[in-house]
């Protein structure tokens, strides 16, 4: 059973405030209505992810009995769900309070599968150690053991034939080349959340050395820009959101040119890096850290 820790400084955050203006309910029922979301969402939306999850859906899992397109546009204006360019919502910074619990999951879904594995595979080596009627083994396994024989000897004894090279070393080094390219684009993108889905997003984007060079230019950019730096970085999509969107093409409207930062332009983005985004709630899991 899961169970999810609530900050006490949820009662008291702007955002809560904001979300509960625009419903005109007091900030107590608010509360209640994103505690409601988040323990359905638990089990319901694990990953965080809402595609497929209507507003009407989102209402009743909050248990708002008001209209379902408000409550869902002032989750999306306070900033308790984030929407990307093709209109999908996800939980906003949800991996980095329910990471913890969707990796147990996982682990302990690869366990009961490895459990299931060997018992399967057990059963066949009882199977297969069975006697016929007459006593004797029976005789696919003992084919099957000579063949493996048989190939063993030709490998050791055919000294003409060299093995055949194995693909693992150039897969290693591509894949240290993407993680090393991660590693740069996590440095400096200012909003470090949801590193894990980053990442992922990042593997399946698998840019090679010059769209890498393009999006690190395009962050460099974009941070300085003055909708990124407004209300202390609001705005800066998560990683995540910025690279399935493609966003590093995005034309920059306005960037900043202010003399503190002109010589420096790095001075803001990292006084953002180390900002922490950490908002509303944990997983119990993390009472045992």
């Amino acid at each position: 059973m899961a169970w999810i820790q609530v900050h006490q400084t949820l009662k008291d955050h702007r955002k809560l405030f904001d979300a509960a203006d625009e419903l005109e309910i007091s900030p107590p029922h608010m509360m209640g209505l994103l505690i409601s979301f988040w323990l359905w969402a638990l089990d319901n939306a694990p990953t965080g992810k809402l595609d497929g999850i209507t507003h009407r859906m989102i209402a009743r899992a909050a248990q708002y009995e008001g209209d379902a397109e408000k409550l869902a546009a002032a989750l999306i204006r306070a900033g308790w769900l984030d929407e990307n360019e093709d209109g999908e919502l996800e939980i906003h910074d949800w991996y980095e309070y329910a990471g913890k619990l969707i990796d147990q999951r996982k682990a302990e879904k690869e366990r009961s599968q490895r459990r299931r594995d060997a018992a399967a595979a057990a059963a066949g080596e009882n199977a297969d150690d069975q006697q016929t009627a007459s006593g004797q083994p029976k005789k696919g396994r003992k084919k099957a053991a000579g063949r493996v024989d048989q190939s063993r000897v030709d490998k050791s004894t055919d000294g003409t034939t060299p093995p055949s090279p194995s693909d693992e070393g150039a897969d290693e080094g591509k894949k240290d080349a993407i993680e090393v390219r991660f590693a740069e684009f996590w440095s400096a993108y200012p909003k470090k959340v949801a590193k894990q889905y980053a990442l992922k997003a990042w593997k399946r984007l698998r840019p090679d050395a010059e769209l890498h060079e393009k999006i690190m230019q395009a962050v460099n950019a974009q941070k300085r820009s003055e909708q990124w730096r407004r209300d202390n970085g609001r705005y800066i999509p998560n990683p995540a959101t910025w690279l399935n969107g493609g966003q590093w093409d995005n034309e920059l409207e306005e960037v900043t040119t202010d003399a503190e930062n002109r010589g420096d332009p790095e001075r803001s983005s990292a006084a953002d890096a180390g900002r922490d985004y950490s908002k509303g709630f944990k997983t119990a899991d993390d009472l045992d850290d």
